[in-house]
């Protein structure tokens, strides 16, 4: 009986842990330099429900980038320092918004 009672632990322990290890997603997914696996994406969509307004924000964002880059001219050099600044401000949205499952 204790030995069912002592493998039964190390099992509820192993559970446990492999549980915590999925919680977190990498800084290559947040910075877009990877793709989510199936798992980060299901984190992610989570903590964009916890977070609607920083969600919103960011495809706020990624419209913005979308319609600047098909903008016809460059604006005097502005046009890509504009995009320079929306992807470095949606990077840190991404950051702030996974920063728990970062961690």
């Amino acid at each position: 009986m204790k030995k069912l009672v002592f493998i039964l632990s190390i099992f509820l322990v192993s559970a446990s842990f492999s549980h915590l290890q999925a919680q977190f997603i990498s800084i290559d997914v947040i910075s877009g330099n990877r793709p989510p696996a199936p798992n980060e994406i299901s984190l992610m969509r989570a903590e964009e429900q916890r977070h609607p307004k920083i969600a919103d924000a960011m495809h706020s964002i990624e419209r913005s980038m979308r319609d600047l880059h098909a903008a016809p001219d460059d604006f005097g050099g502005h046009k890509a320092q504009a995009e320079s600044d929306l992807r470095a401000a949606y990077i840190s949205l991404r950051k702030a918004l996974y920063y728990r499952l970062w961690h």
